[in-house]
């Protein structure tokens, strides 16, 4: 067919019309992308466990953590920051001194919006904790933790108003059931929380939990609504998020120890109250590249000096990294020598909290290995015949190994008895003066002593006057007035 011929007039005013309607169209896109988005940046931590001092190998520690979000308030006012739960416990003296007040201290400095309930926050019971979250100006949310009575210990969320843009927060602990809600109950209450918030306006459903990745990626189907997922508890970091594939849901992690503040730019499609866009980065704590809040350093360490002044003396050197089992050797030699005793112990897994950093070694570096969870000790009196057969009862139950001083020894699985077996030079008849920690007693002997006829009956031993971190740092002192590192006589004893 041929093409239809207009006048010059006509074809004009129909290129004109075209090109209006194409203008109008395009403006209203660009003016609809401007006015249906919104933007917020989260900032967020997680297990923190009481590192307020700068962490060991030039990396973490919350002055840096300040300096790190300080220097991105000045660039950006559309903040949230938030944390994972976990801020109490395993770090340094002065924050286990004050029951880690001193962390919401500096947290309120930094300026929190919201955080989850960790299991370690729970500690000191909670109203101590409902006292740190006012020291810290901060809102603890948590959905599954109720009372017998049903009711609820905290809020479930709280809606923050980000610029126009309006995000709500809800707050998961950890999922173990008892008073913890686990799945299924646990998302269901999560869904019908999203659900209302939603009806309330928002545009934008996060959740900050004191949970894994793993269990998130469960939990993100019974609730399609949450967008986005900050996790903590098992001290994953996720150098990019993890999609949920049945919702989209973005999974965040943070690691551990003030190490890492991961930095997530949403762009939120506010009239489909989803996701428009995001960038996200997991910034490294690196004392050579951020810099740190130089008030909060002067302040903590008015602080330490003042609750603590022990805490930064200077015991020894060593020139490699100790690891967590070999400080455990290290701990039952200086209970052993410090409290005059004939043999000790001291369980890896239970009482060790982390290796120690290659350097010089305070007190507080003593004490961040397994100071708090060393910190009382026992002296008991036990036959040879019974400190066999908890090294056995230990391998035969599958809790772990302790170390030990005092005696040569090793436990062996026998094939022929079809036991675990302790192969040395134990004195059965002998009865030794044996140093313990509290903690390992309760937890490892005790219920070794359950299942074991020749430990039934043995009273609970006396307290020691003297902590883990006396003996320690004493034994290290004389290995420096010696002329020997820590490491190198690590060495020597293993």
């Amino acid at each position: 067919m041929p093409a239809m011929k207009y006048p010059l007039k006509e074809r004009c005013a129909m290129i004109l019309k075209k090109s209006i309607t194409f203008f109008v169209a395009s403006l209203c896109l660009c003016l609809g992308a401007w006015a249906d988005t919104g933007s917020v940046l989260f900032l967020y931590t997680s297990d923190m466990h009481d590192y307020i001092k700068p962490g060991p190998d030039n990396l973490g520690g919350l002055p840096y953590v300040a300096g790190y979000i300080a220097s991105v308030r000045q660039q950006r006012d559309d903040i949230l920051v938030l944390d994972g739960g976990d801020v109490m416990e395993k770090g340094d003296m002065v924050a286990y001194k004050t029951q880690s007040r001193i962390m919401y201290e500096a947290m309120g400095k930094i300026g929190y919006d919201a955080g989850a309930v960790g299991n370690h926050d729970l500690e000191y019971g909670l109203e101590h904790l409902r006292e740190c979250s006012r020291l810290a100006g901060m809102t603890h949310l948590c959905l599954n933790y109720y009372d017998e009575a049903g009711k609820p210990y905290f809020s479930a969320s709280k809606i923050f108003d980000v610029k126009g843009t309006k995000i709500g927060i809800i707050g998961l602990t950890v999922l173990k059931g008892g008073p913890f809600l686990d799945l299924p109950e646990c998302g269901a209450r999560l869904a019908a929380e999203a659900a209302r918030l939603k009806s309330e306006g928002v545009h934008l459903v996060a959740v900050i939990a004191h949970i894994g990745s793993r269990d998130l990626a469960k939990l993100s189907p019974y609730a399609p609504e949450v967008a986005l997922f900050f996790g903590g508890h098992n001290h994953e970091i996720l150098v990019e998020p993890r999609v949920v594939p049945e919702t989209g849901a973005l999974i965040l992690m943070a690691g551990q120890y003030a190490r890492y503040v991961v930095h997530m730019d949403v762009t939120v499609d506010l009239e489909k109250g989803r996701i428009a866009n995001y960038t996200m980065q997991a910034a490294e704590m690196a004392h050579d590249r951020v810099r740190p809040d130089e008030e909060m350093l002067a302040w903590i360490k008015a602080e330490e000096a003042r609750v603590v002044p022990d805490a930064a003396e200077v015991v020894g050197r060593a020139d490699d990294v100790v690891q967590a089992n070999a400080m455990a050797k290290v701990a039952a030699e200086a209970f052993k020598w410090y409290g005059k005793a004939d043999a000790a112990f001291c369980h890896t897994g239970q009482i060790m909290r982390s290796s120690l950093s290659a350097g010089e070694i305070d007190q507080n570096a003593l004490f961040r290995t397994g100071g708090q969870r060393g910190e009382t000790l026992f002296m008991a009196e036990l036959t040879g015949a019974q400190i066999q057969a908890y090294l056995e009862g230990l391998a035969a139950e599958k809790r772990g190994q302790t170390e030990w001083a005092g005696f040569q020894g090793k436990v062996v699985f026998d094939r022929e008895a079809d036991a675990w077996k302790v192969r040395g030079n134990l004195d059965l008849n002998k009865t030794y003066k044996v140093i313990v920690p509290e903690l390992e007693w309760d937890t490892r002997f005790m219920k070794v002593a359950q299942a074991t006829p020749l430990l039934s009956g043995i009273e609970k031993p006396e307290k020691a006057a003297f902590t883990f971190v006396d003996a320690v740092a004493a034994y290290i002192k004389r290995l420096t007035a010696e002329g020997e590192t820590l490491d190198a006589h690590v060495k020597a004893i293993r």
